[in-house]
């Protein structure tokens, strides 16, 4: 069956267990109390980038399905002794808003594949022949507008889903063996509880392929296990009845986006996060996270601010830290939540990880931890559009964090403007950590928009011919342009609008005058009230890089080229 996001208020339609009354959504550390504690969680752990590119979590940049583009995703998993119980979230390009999202339930050694296209509708749709389970039990289909900008209709809302970026979690490994759950954590039993059995592991037994196919719901086990996982686990004995165990490392992706018609394609790999013990030292070997597994069911989630940093579904108004805010340090005006909160939107980025008692400020806290980590303040990279070997470039500027400080409320009815929400991502009102405030964003056409510096291009040799005489280059800054969507694209130099990826969500035209080829430098300080406090500010949480294609005519070939962004950090 199609996964949408109102279909996932259903039960999944195999087996028919009901769903476990009211949502607990628990986010829960395994501490590995008996015979399994080594190699569980122990002490402190922050998530870090893994410049290796395995990780915990990984980030795609960029998915397209534009102009005749298609985006391959290859999903691997390293660890050759666990499954993994994985979580995949395609998100728009304008707001960030949840476009798709399912379960993909990966075998020891795992590679999960899918192409994502465009359908006649005009949206994109999700194709995998993959031999891994998932939940639903069918996710091919198209993607979903129901949490996109209500004043949109036809092609202008398809459109919405056909550009974005991807985040992937390991919610929870699922070990061979059966896990002791005796007694309980404390009391009589406690001394064997969480410790491993002798007998199977039916859920890593339902996903295990053989003979190169997962059995899933072919069994009758098979079914039986994977309609459990529509009830919350309620605490770490559920979580362990389920098959469940504390996430490991070993997750990484590549992506392709390829169009057929023009004989191009370009590649990259995702940016890994990664569990490790310590603050201080990101070389440490990694270690386990908690188990956040959530039923991928549209249950309503009674206490979000436990789990998500994003202004759209928390519900806290007061203290001011904790509160969604209306970006000038007041509290937000309108009702609260933006969007009911249901099970299937988590986890997310902001859902905590590392080891301790939920409260409320740890989703604002780790949010801030991963977007400081992805914040620069300068975007360098080439560019090439030479007309003799017809050139194109385009950048992508992709923020995948900036959905955990500021969400647009899209249920002001027309013409009445949308108005923006916000979290306070510091630690205390004396040590904020925000990266995004009413100081540098606005709303246009819809979509949020982050204010930039301006930029600096350059030629290749450092001066630029102007009539007989030779100046010394850069040309004066250009004026600032800003960051429209979560995901914007600035194309350089394209006559007739022609672009390498033909992006139309958040695109800006950018013309460098006779400096056909060379580099650029975009500056972004951003909020100059940070970590540091230093005058020069935080940056902006951004990745991405630059997509060239160039034609040979003699040859009638193209070729492409995908160049990451260097970056200078804060």
């Amino acid at each position: 069956m199609k996964k949408n996001l109102a279909a996932a208020c259903a039960v999944l339609a195999v087996g028919g267990l009901g769903l476990a009354g009211g949502a607990l959504a628990n986010s829960l550390d395994d501490n590995g109390v008996g015979a399994a504690a080594a190699n569980l969680n122990s002490g402190i752990n922050f998530a870090y980038i893994n410049v290796r590119g395995i990780g915990h979590t990984v980030l795609i940049p960029y998915y397209n399905v534009q102009a005749g583009n298609a985006t391959l995703i290859n999903l691997v998993n390293t660890d050759t002794v666990n499954g993994k119980a994985v979580k995949v979230r395609f998100r728009g390009a304008s707001n960030s808003d949840d476009v798709y999202d399912f379960q993909v339930y990966m075998s020891p050694g795992d590679v999960w594949t899918a192409n994502v296209t465009r359908g006649t509708d005009g949206r994109a749709v999700l194709t995998t022949n993959d031999k891994s389970c998932t939940i639903p039990q069918n996710v091919n289909g198209s993607f979903v507008t129901a949490r996109l900008n209500p004043r949109l209709t036809g092609d202008a809302l398809a459109a919405e889903t056909r550009e974005g970026y991807v985040e992937i979690f390991n919610m929870a490994d699922i070990p061979p063996a059966a896990i002791d759950t005796t007694g309980g954590p404390v009391g009589p039993g406690a001394g064997t509880f969480g410790a491993v059995l002798a007998t199977a592991n039916a859920l890593f037994t339902t996903i295990k392929h053989v003979n190169g196919v997962a059995p899933c719901f072919s069994t009758t086990a098979g079914q039986a296990a994977l309609n459990a996982l529509q009830n919350d686990p309620a605490d770490l004995g559920a979580a362990y009845t389920l098959g469940l165990r504390a996430a490991s490392t070993g997750l990484y992706a590549n992506w392709t986006i390829i169009n057929v018609p023009k004989s191009g394609a370009a590649s990259g790999e995702a940016i890994a996060l990664e569990q490790r013990t310590g603050f201080a030292n990101p070389n440490t070997p990694a270690t386990r996270s908690r188990i956040n597994f959530f039923p991928q069911t549209g249950a309503a989630v009674a206490t979000p601010n436990l789990f998500t940093a994003d202004p759209a579904l928390r519900t806290a108004v007061a203290p001011l830290i904790e509160a969604v805010q209306n970006g000038s340090g007041g509290l937000f005006a309108g009702t609260l939540p933006l969007v009911v909160a249901s099970s299937f939107d988590f986890p997310d980025l902001s859902t905590v990880t590392n080891t301790g008692v939920l409260d409320p400020l740890r989703p604002l806290s780790r949010a801030g931890d991963i977007t400081g980590q992805l914040a620069t303040k300068n975007i360098i990279n080439e560019y090439l559009t030479d007309s003799t070997i017809g050139a194109f470039t385009d950048w992508v500027f992709s923020m995948p964090t900036r959905r955990y400080s500021v969400a647009l409320d899209y249920r002001p009815v027309a013409p009445a403007p949308f108005v923006m929400a916000y979290s306070n991502l510091g630690t205390s009102l004396t040590n904020p950590r925000d990266y995004f405030t009413a100081a540098n964003t606005t709303v246009v056409g819809g979509q949020i928009c982050t204010a930039t510096s301006g930029l600096v291009y350059y030629d290749r040799e450092e001066t630029t011919l102007v009539g007989n005489n030779f100046v010394i280059s850069p040309n004066p800054p250009a004026a600032g342009f800003r960051l429209c969507g979560e995901v914007s694209v600035l194309t350089f130099n394209a006559p007739g609008g022609q672009s390498v990826l033909g992006a139309e969500i958040a695109r800006t035209d950018f013309a460098t005058g006779t400096i056909r080829d060379g580099w650029t430098n975009v500056s972004m300080p951003g909020l100059t009230t940070g970590n540091s406090g230093l005058a020069t500010g935080n940056g902006l949480p951004i990745i991405g890089g630059a997509f060239v294609r160039a034609g040979n005519g003699s040859v009638s070939a193209n070729f492409g080229a995908v160049w990451k962004h260097r970056y200078v950090r804060p």
